[in-house]
């Protein structure tokens, strides 16, 4: 089994989105991308580690690593998505990959 732990310092920012699409998807990970990477190129310790989308609900949830709530609502701004909600201490757990679960499908 494929288990990955995130440290319970990371963050989660949620998005309400109206008709929530791939593209829309790509764009704003694109856009958060860009911003994390310019900020680590300046010394500064953070990273998107997944985004899961509900487009039935019309959300789009991203989980941050090894920040501070104050620094991912900043980061986000500054991509232009601002979160409507952030949540703190949130650790995730990725129990199987897709690749795995293909190979073996009984695991």
């Amino acid at each position: 089994m494929l288990t990955v732990d995130a440290q319970t310092s990371g963050c989660l920012a949620e998005w309400y989105l109206p008709d929530l699409t791939e593209d829309l998807i790509d764009a704003f990970v694109a856009r958060i991308e860009s911003v994390t990477a310019q900020l680590r190129a300046e010394g500064t310790d953070i990273h998107l580690v997944l985004t899961v989308a509900v487009p039935s609900d019309e959300v789009l949830y991203g989980v941050f690593d090894g920040c501070e709530p104050d620094l991912v609502s900043r980061t986000c701004q500054q991509a232009g998505l601002a979160p409507q909600r952030l949540s703190t201490k949130v650790g995730t757990r990725i129990l199987h990959s897709y690749e795995q679960r293909r190979e073996n499908p009984d695991s």
